[in-house]
């Protein structure tokens, strides 16, 4: 594939670093704040500062530089030839004079200005000022001027003899003649390469195809679990592997959600900013998140030991509500480019993933380090985070997206309500039903089934959605034109 397919992504891993730092540096304070500041944290202070303040700043350039900066490399650029760092320069071309009408005194026969019709055919020579009356050359002898008929006034005014018009010290030249001069070669400058065409902030966002995506993160987690396993023989090079396979393992399955639903939309294509911003949005909707699940842990004894009854109160009850509240803010934020249901449900499934992906790091590192047997569990934990979890955050998400959509279309806000209500149910199902299956012994099995049966479920309501919006953009699309195009 070329390089223009991998352009956004590189965007997007910015957006990553940028999302991760900020909620490290909550994390770490918050941490703080409940177990009290201890010297090592004093000392790490201003490394956690640097995380915020280099969060901050890759948010911004990746939404609001990126484009301004990254020029596109598919532009047409000039070709020389192999010999050639020089490139003509011309330089203007010979300067012609016109010299001025002179001045003729009354003793030549000829008026002061001008020449009349019948003079033109003994037209005087030319003397340059200074030099007329010649001494060695007599004036050339022209017939005497008719007389007037009627009689000449008693008295005449004396005719003031004008100035005499010099050509100029320094002559202005004329228009350029017809012919060019031949081209004189000049050292072409080696550090002032030409200027490539900057991208448009409202271009399509290009990604490549979820299909491709989705088999280089099941190939990622094969070679990570294997890398793991391998670990104890030959640590440098499992980790050499790990990493990407680590990279890929949390980013990917929010960049198949991501490529799936927006290459859904043909009608009115979102540009690439306003995607982008729901995603930025759907990662730091973790913050609140993280804050109110803190809180609630605290309050209910949730954690290590804990009774089943206050964990279902934390992660069915507190969790689902605090997170499907506020991750599908980024589609209001990108309110102006949604259009439609089908605007809003790629938004909130763009925010949804968001979410899912920072929570994806966490588990996932938990998975690799917390276990004695690391690649099992991190390859299990891997998929169903990737496979399963990542459904529940986009599908909830996704219809409430949808929902604003049919609102900004002339529907009412009561559209959101039930939509959020099953976004709370259908997240609260898969939280209550892993902490339960969790507690039995026959739980591996049932969680396999039982997720392999809420994606399914959960696929086809997002396909359905899909397939709702798209018929009723198609149908209205003469009340808007088709955004930018997809090619890079």
């Amino acid at each position: 594939m070329e390089w223009a397919r991998y352009r956004d992504m590189t965007r997007i891993f910015f957006l990553i670093i940028g999302a991760f730092s900020i909620t490290y540096f909550v994390r770490r304070m918050l941490q703080m704040f409940l177990g009290g500041p201890t010297v090592d944290d004093l000392i790490c202070g201003p490394v956690l500062a640097a995380f915020l303040l280099v969060g901050i700043y890759l948010l911004y350039f990746g939404l609001d530089k990126w484009d301004r900066f990254y020029t596109d490399v598919t532009a047409p650029q000039p070709v020389y030839p192999a010999y050639a760092y020089y490139q003509p320069a011309y330089y203007p071309p010979p300067v012609y004079y016109h010299p001025q009408p002179a001045y003729y005194p009354p003793q030549y026969g000829l008026p002061a200005y001008g020449v009349p019709a019948y003079y033109q055919q003994y037209p005087p020579p030319f003397y340059p000022p200074g030099q007329y009356p010649p001494q060695q050359h007599p004036p050339r002898q022209y017939p005497q001027q008719p007389q007037p008929a009627y009689p000449q006034p008693a008295y005449q005014q004396p005719v003031q003899p004008r100035p005499v018009h010099h050509p100029p010290a320094h002559p202005q030249p004329v228009s350029p003649q017809p012919f060019a001069p031949a081209p004189v070669y000049q050292a072409f400058p080696a550090h002032q390469p030409p200027r490539q065409r900057e991208l448009d902030p409202r271009r399509a966002l290009i990604l490549p195809d979820a299909t491709w995506l989705l088999a280089v993160f099941l190939l990622a987690i094969l070679a990570g679990g294997l890398a793991l396993a391998a670990a104890y023989y030959v640590t440098i090079a499992a980790l050499i592997v790990f990493l990407p396979a680590f990279i890929i393992g949390f980013s990917f399955p929010s960049l198949i959600w991501i490529s799936y639903v927006y290459q859904q939309d043909k009608t009115h294509i979102l540009p690439s900013r306003t995607v982008l911003k729901a995603f930025v949005w759907g990662m730091l909707s973790t913050v609140p998140a993280i804050l109110v699940n803190t809180a609630a842990a605290e309050v209910f004894g949730y954690g290590p030991g804990a009774s089943l009854a206050s964990t279902l109160v934390v992660i069915a009850v507190v969790a689902p509500l605090i997170e499907e509240a506020s991750k599908p803010w980024g589609a209001w934020l990108a309110r102006d480019d949604v259009r439609g249901p089908l605007d809003g449900l790629i938004l909130g499934v763009t925010c949804g993933v968001g979410f899912a992906l920072m929570e994806n790091i966490t588990y996932e590192a938990e998975f690799a380090l917390g276990h004695e047997s690391g690649p099992a569990v991190w390859v299990l934990g891997s998929l169903a985070r990737g496979l399963g979890s990542i459904m529940v955050h986009a599908a909830g998400a996704g219809m409430i997206g949808y929902a604003y959509g049919r609102c900004r279309t002339g529907g009412g806000l009561g559209a959101i309500v039930p939509a959020f209500l099953a976004a709370v149910a259908i997240h609260s199902a898969w939280n209550g039903a892993s902490a339960v299956f969790s507690s039995v012994e026959w739980g591996f099995l049932a969680t396999v089934v039982f997720m392999g049966l809420f994606v399914a479920g959960a696929y086809y309501l997002l396909t359905h959605l899909i397939a709702r919006g798209a018929a009723a953009e198609a149908q209205a699309a003469g009340q808007y034109p088709g955004a930018v195009s997809r090619e890079p």
